[in-house]
């Protein structure tokens, strides 16, 4: 009997990843990303908006206030040098989109 469950179960996962794969076929995933073909200007508006000590990096204290920037922010920092600059977050969102595809 646990041999036809499984079986059963087996069956309506491979159906329903079938099922899924036609319906959404025609759904083009890219449309839903949010554009990063202009990364630097986006890191130019936070430098803009969050670097107080104007040398183009942000520092974790000067992002306190973004929360995205906070949670991720050793993820960003690649050189751990508690500073995160244009070429770290550039490389973040580039590796953010490649796990998104």
């Amino acid at each position: 009997m646990n041999s036809f469950s499984l079986k059963t179960l087996s069956i309506t996962v491979v159906a329903a990843s079938l099922v899924s794969s036609i319906v959404f076929a025609g759904n083009d995933v890219s449309k839903s990303l949010p554009k990063m073909s202009d990364k630097a200007a986006s890191f130019s508006k936070l430098v803009a908006d969050y670097d107080m000590d104007k040398n183009n990096t942000l520092s974790i204290a000067e992002v306190v206030k973004n929360d995205m920037l906070t949670k991720n922010f050793a993820k960003i920092d690649a050189n751990s040098d508690q500073e995160i600059s244009e070429e770290e977050f550039n490389q973040y969102l580039a590796n953010m989109k490649k796990s998104l595809l």
